[in-house]
């Protein structure tokens, strides 16, 4: 049984229909992010999950217990949903101390004087804040802020926990920290975790599942490797990647029963057979996926080097190909390139073809469809 289940979920602001008809089913112990570009309904879909927005239509179910349904009128509060929550804003109270928005919640629930103590010295042992009690919000850093936040969860111990980019506010260097005490933080309780960002960097590396949303639509829902490496469509796999997927309009044939892949001079074989039609199609290549050379090879697209930028580990490469721009990375570290012309080789497995009009992937020929062909 799932965690979280959304059925049919709805959401109208006046004329304007925010979240069609979405279904979503998360699993019990998952980390799982709720992924796309401003205004793709990802932070509505949080707050209806939290019952700070009350959906149009459809039913909401936590651990099994329904907390709204619209063909019932029922629905749930969300002091009354047992979820933790973590802001952007933090949401930390002023006029308290960091032990008091730590333990707040525990003391209006009733809980025993040892017991908050005890999670209370836990909560600030695991976010390396013990000494910090006394001291108020104003008197940390943001960083500390967060922290303290994260131990607001810790010490509810919540089974659900909801995250609306808690970490965009921090730097860059506080931000690679935090992404993994959260990711600890979920592992540790055991909660099932619905995370909320446009990053995803963020998302790649915290989450079991990603769910990739635009207009209020789920794209695709996948392991990590699944939305990277085989992207449903064609809006996937340009959001996903830094740097972002290399596209070339391009034409596909059909020869002695292979699906072959031409880019300009360049042909690609790709190794399994396309369920596709011959003709114009665009073709999708990860930068990782281009291999440099400083002579012409065969089936090699000629570009010149334009701009070199190491980052450390990788170094990221701008090209032009005849006017078309394009970026290859290598993984070293390269401050110049000893020639500006070069030839790239395309990856034939790491190939991926999308249908131009609709942006659906073209699917491999299966197993059974080659077997009625053969016959």
């Amino acid at each position: 049984m799932s965690e979280v289940s959304l059925k049919a979920i709805t959401k109208s602001y006046g004329d304007h229909l925010a979240i069609p008809p979405l279904d979503l089913e998360i699993p019990k112990g998952k980390f799982v992010t709720l992924l796309g570009p401003s205004g793709c309904g990802k932070t509505t879909t949080l707050r209806i999950i939290a019952g700070l927005e009350q959906p149009s239509s459809g039913e909401l179910s936590l651990s099994g217990r329904t907390v709204y349904s619209g063909a019932q009128g029922h629905f749930v509060p969300p002091e009354k949903r047992g979820l933790g929550f973590i802001f952007q804003s933090y949401a930390l109270w002023p006029n308290m101390k960091v032990d008091r928005n730590i333990t707040l919640a525990l003391a209006q629930a009733g809980k025993p004087k040892a017991e908050i103590a005890e999670r209370l010295a836990e909560a600030l042992r695991k976010v390396q804040l013990e000494g910090y009690e006394g001291r108020f919000p104003s008197e940390l850093s943001g960083g500390q802020q967060q922290r303290v936040a994260v131990a607001r969860l810790i010490a509810a111990r919540n089974p659900i926990l909801l995250m609306d980019e808690p970490l965009s506010n921090l730097d860059a260097v506080l931000r690679t920290e935090m992404r993994t005490e959260l990711k600890r933080l979920s592992r540790d309780l055991g909660a099932t975790t619905i995370y909320v960002t446009h990053d995803q960097v963020e998302a790649l590396t915290m989450s079991d599942i990603i769910v990739v949303m635009k207009g209020g639509v789920i794209q695709q829902i996948g392991s990590p490797y699944e939305i990277y490496h085989q992207p449903a469509n064609l809006f996937v796999a340009e959001f996903i990647g830094d740097p972002r997927i290399n596209l070339f309009d391009a034409e596909l044939e059909e020869r002695e029963g292979r699906s072959v892949v031409r880019v300009q001079d360049a042909e690609i074989v790709l190794p399994t057979p396309l369920n596709r039609a011959p003709g114009p199609v665009r073709l999708a290549i990860r930068p990782e996926r281009l291999t440099l050379h400083d002579r012409p090879t065969a089936n090699t697209l000629p570009a010149e080097v334009d701009v070199v930028q190491p980052t450390g580990s990788q170094t990221i490469l701008t090209l032009s190909a005849r006017g078309a721009a394009l970026t290859a990375l290598i993984p070293r570290f390269v401050e110049a390139w000893p020639s500006r012309k070069v030839w790239l080789e395309f990856d034939p497995a790491a190939a991926m073809v999308f249908d131009p009009a609709s942006g659906d992937i073209a699917k491999p020929v299966t197993v059974l469809e080659r077997r009625v062909d053969a016959a």
